[in-house]
């Protein structure tokens, strides 16, 4: 039967011709809670493989029995915000692969920077009974896309999360911003072709100084973040991926695996496209309900033309998802985009970077955030009109510049001046008068170096 195939290649060519085209590049990550409270903690630490010691990249990372948590990064870090009620609850660990761990916050609060082993957990045929149906590729997708409206929150909540965004001009870091966000979903995961899109309110926010030399930057908004939730979205870029001339010319099961005491299969895919490249990843979906609990993609859109439009010509994203009362949500998600542009016989490489870690989520029947607060369709680079910075709250959120992956990052931003000073002189400006503001939801804005 074909239709696993032709939606899993709707689903993912969907993903390629609308987001890669405009990048999801979503950012960094790590806790929020909406306001800083006076008792409020912080666990900082890196998860780890017990056997081998090397990094565990997006574990789940949270508070037992609450919404509260967050993922590790592609480098095995993390750093918890958490109320001081919560010290004598317990920490748990849980990752596609290894057994979950679990231990009392009191015990590793008092080891920081806290080192998580986490054990593998291999999978044996004996330990299961699988039917021969089970075992296809295409049955196993094709299931996931019916259950969906089954596995995934179908009612509006509100997420808080956290986000960062940076990027690079010709090998070197020319940009930085990150924030702390609330997200409302009016409706969740219904098989909707026309639901209506999140709210997202920008809480605080912070932006170095922008050091790019070419006139073009692509930066990444947010709402095109949410919107290449393939899961969520699932229905439209089903219809929108009809005209992508495209075909799957591979998948597979690659191997089955544990999440907690649930089995998983890892299923590999590949399609080739004449518009739109080449792009290859992993689905892991779990076995008893079918629920998608990480997707990995990776594109190559080396097509002609590409290096003078500005278009990415590499991709690549994870999305996790978290399971809230027996109902899935997006949890976290990075992706990276290359691009190669020209300017007046000038040639600009760039690379640009995002996560997006939601760090809690509360059933909400209405949309708790004020219009006046909503989000413009840009990027937070470009936020001047919504920009604050409070030094008192980002005080705890260090785990960005603790990071020795960032080193380099730091080192080529403050090239100038400390960030410590580049934060406030960002945070309190205003438009100009004649300071271009982009409002039409492109990605594409004139470099300003106004700031």
């Amino acid at each position: 039967m074909l239709l696993p195939l032709i939606n899993l290649h709707r689903w993912v060519n969907l993903f390629i011709n609308r987001i890669l085209f405009y990048p999801i590049l979503l950012a960094g990550i790590f806790v929020l809670t909406q306001t800083l409270h006076a008792q409020e903690l912080v666990l900082s630490g890196k998860i780890v493989h017990q056997t081998t010691g090397s990094k565990v990249p997006f574990a789940n990372v949270g508070i037992k029995g609450t919404s509260i948590g967050t993922v590790s990064n592609d480098q095995g870090e993390f750093e918890l915000h958490f109320a001081d009620q919560y010290l004598d609850d317990t920490l748990q660990v849980s990752c596609i692969g290894f057994f979950t761990f679990s231990v009392p916050i009191a015990t590793v609060y008092q080891q920081q920077p806290a080192r998580l082993s986490i054990l593998p957990r291999a999978y044996a045929l004996k330990e299961v009974t699988i039917t021969p149906d089970e075992l296809s590729a295409e049955y196993i997708v094709n299931k996931a896309l019916l259950h969906i409206p089954d596995n995934y929150l179908s009612q509006s909540y509100l997420t808080d999360g956290f986000y960062r965004e940076y990027f690079s001009e010709n090998g070197s870091y020319v940009g930085f911003a990150e924030a702390a966000v609330s997200i409302f979903d009016p409706i969740g995961y219904p098989l909707n072709m026309h639901k209506a899109s999140e709210t997202i309110k920008v809480n605080q926010l912070r932006v170095s100084d922008i050091y790019n030399k070419g006139n073009y930057v692509l930066y990444i908004d947010l709402n095109y973040a949410l919107r290449a939730n393939l899961i969520r979205n699932a229905d439209f870029w089903q219809e929108f991926a009809k005209q992508a001339k495209s075909s799957v010319v591979q998948l597979q099961i690659d191997s089955i695996a544990y999440y907690d005491e649930d089995l998983v299969y890892c299923i590999g895919y590949k399609i080739e496209s004449k518009r739109a490249g080449s792009f290859e990843g992993r689905l892991f979906i779990r076995k008893n309900d079918y629920a998608v609990l990480r997707l990995e993609l990776n594109a190559l859109n080396e097509m002609e033309g590409r290096e003078e439009n500005g278009a990415p010509y590499e991709s690549s994203t994870v999305m996790t998802y978290k399971d809230y009362h027996g109902k899935l949500y997006l949890h976290y998600a990075k992706a990276s985009h290359d691009v190669t542009y020209y300017d007046e016989g000038q040639k600009y490489d760039l690379a640009f970077y995002s996560e997006l870690t939601i760090t809690n989520l509360q059933p909400m029947k209405v949309s708790p955030l004020p219009e006046a607060g909503k989000i413009k369709p840009t990027s937070i680079f470009y936020q001047p009109r919504y920009r604050t910075f409070d030094p008192d709250f980002w005080q705890t959120y260090s785990l960005f510049e603790k990071s020795p992956h960032n080193r380099q990052i730091i080192a080529d931003l403050e090239q100038k001046r400390p960030l410590k000073e580049q934060y406030p002189a960002n945070g309190k400006l205003k438009l100009k008068r004649n300071e271009p503001f982009n409002s039409t939801g492109s990605n594409y804005y004139p470099h300003n170096t106004g700031y």
